[in-house]
């Protein structure tokens, strides 16, 4: 009799293991199960994340192209300016590059280059365009450009630093300059580098005030610039690499 009861227990225990066995083994599935689709869910979320950066930075490229276009097409309009804005970005890409600027970052100096002068789209064409002297009230108008500029570039997250130089490619060493006042090495270096470029090409092309110089010319007005309006380090590098050889002409 005791031998039954003591079977009876041991037979409803086993019966107890086994469904608390099949209970674990049931849960453990659902657990499998659950981080299966949380796998799945967490790989196609990524892949979402991938797919819309991907989109968001075709967009904000297209955006740009669509203000390279908009810069070409306001260079188009004046002979005297035309190819000015490639011509700038190829040797300021050169001087980044000579002062030790790895290619990266001096892709997009060379970036800000092709796009410093669109804030101009704001200045009026009698302004822009005028033979002689600009008066007082003409200069406050022209002074604006690079603020337009960094403006109308500011909405593309991934220029914020061409945004930057943008603003500031007016700024001048000793403090002379525009937007800001800038002066040294408060000046960010990019900006520095664009000034430069910008100068040279400037003094280097026909002008509807003058005519453009010879190189010698304006070497020596670089030179007198070079500590005082314009960074004496980069100025040094733009006279070398001008000398060598004719600057790049494509970013």
């Amino acid at each position: 009799m005791a031998g039954g009861v003591g079977l009876s227990q041991a037979l409803s225990y086993a019966r107890d293991l086994k469904s608390l066995y099949e209970s674990s083994r049931a849960r453990e599935r659902e657990l499998e199960q659950m981080q299966e689709r949380l796998r799945v869910a967490y790989q196609q979320s990524l892949q979402y994340a991938i797919d819309l950066r991907k989109t968001y930075r075709r967009l904000q490229q297209a955006s740009f192209r669509s203000l390279l276009g908009l810069a070409n097409a306001l260079e188009a309009k004046d002979v005297y300016t035309r190819g000015h804005s490639e011509r700038v970005a190829a040797l300021a890409r050169r001087i980044a590059l000579a002062a030790g600027v790895a290619p990266g970052p001096a892709d997009i100096i060379a970036q800000a280059g092709l796009l410093h002068d669109l804030g101009k789209i704001g200045i009026p064409e009698h302004v822009l365009r005028k033979p002689g002297p600009l008066s007082e009230e003409e200069w406050t108008v022209m002074r604006r450009h690079p603020i337009v500029g960094a403006q109308i570039v500011a909405p593309l997250e991934f220029f914020a630093e061409g945004a930057v130089i943008v603003r500031h490619h007016h700024e001048r060493h000793d403090g002379s300059g525009y937007p800001d006042g800038l002066r040294g090495e408060l000046i960010p270096l990019g900006a520095r580098i664009v000034a430069v470029a910008d100068v040279y090409d400037a003094l280097t092309s026909d002008r509807p005030y003058r005519a453009r110089l010879a190189r010698d010319e304006a070497v020596r007005r670089l030179d007198v610039e070079a500590g005082q309006t314009l960074d004496a380090h980069l100025t040094a590098l733009c006279v070398h690499l001008t000398g060598d050889a004719a600057p790049e002409r494509t970013v």
